[in-house]
């Protein structure tokens, strides 16, 4: 799996290096600073091998943002994220610890450190059809959070710390016939990994557990639009959908972006 994780960054980092999508709405414009506002959620249902509880675990995650978006050049821009996220892992299991431990909807979410960055280049600029590529790529590192654990003749609690991260890149094909409003299509590689550790202590009794984890289905696809209120403001919306054996996932994204 390491492996696994190093082929897919390296083949981000060269293809992002050598191109990378449009600026969606407007690869005319000028270059400089821009500021935003980034709330997103995503539902990922997750592998976890043979180690599966007896529900399939489930992460949900409400992602918001502060974003600085900087164009080096008209349909070439780089942006970066910084926020809070607040994940939960519901079905997930730990069966090594002293007291096998099962995640619900009633344990709560878990607050983290939200990091991110974008890149887009625009391949074709001309013309009412656009062509680019995006890259994405955030990270939630987790708080650490205490539970409880009920049910049981002696206390004792566990502590936990998430850290999970999600990584797209694709093209981005975009019509830019309508003034002030830009559909556009986002297929793309998209892979989720990460890990959840917990420490358990039952009066003398203490265990650790950490369990790697990763989305299933390895391919999204998002469909969007940009709305430019004024020349100083863009608003973005993007609904995504993630196929996987006997399902799909989803995700949502809204963007503000105003410039300087």
């Amino acid at each position: 799996m390491k492996n696994h994780k190093l082929v897919f960054c390296a083949i981000i980092l060269v293809t992002l290096g050598t191109s990378a999508l449009p600026a969606l709405s407007q690869a005319h414009s000028e270059s400089g600073l821009r500021a935003g506002f980034s709330l997103g959620y995503l539902s990922r249902t997750l592998d976890v091998g043979e180690e599966a509880g007896e529900t399939t675990p489930e992460l949900t995650s409400v992602l918001a943002s502060l974003v600085l978006r900087y164009d080096l050049q008209p349909g070439f821009c780089l942006a970066a994220h910084v926020g809070y996220s607040s994940s939960a892992f519901d079905g997930l299991a730990f069966r090594r610890l002293p007291f096998s431990v099962d995640f619900g909807r009633d344990a709560g979410r878990i607050g983290g450190l939200l990091l991110g960055a974008e890149i887009e280049k625009s391949l074709l600029g001309e013309g009412a059809f656009g062509l680019g590529i995006l890259g994405r790529f955030f990270a939630s590192l987790g708080i650490q959070k205490e539970w409880d654990l009920p049910g049981l003749a002696a206390e004792g609690s566990v502590k936990g710390k998430p850290v999970w991260m999600k990584a797209s890149v694709g093209p981005v094909l975009s019509y830019r016939g309508w003034a002030g409003f830009t559909p556009f299509l986002f297929p793309r590689f998209d892979y989720l990994w990460g890990t959840f550790e917990l420490d358990q202590k039952v009066q003398s009794l203490e265990g650790n557990e950490k369990k790697d984890i990763k989305g299933k289905g390895q391919f999204g696809l998002g469909l969007g639009a940009d709305f430019e209120l004024s020349k100083s403001l863009r608003v973005r919306g993007e609904a995504g959908v993630y196929p996987r054996g006997g399902g799909a996932d989803y995700s949502f994204l809204l963007q503000t972006i105003i410039a300087f």
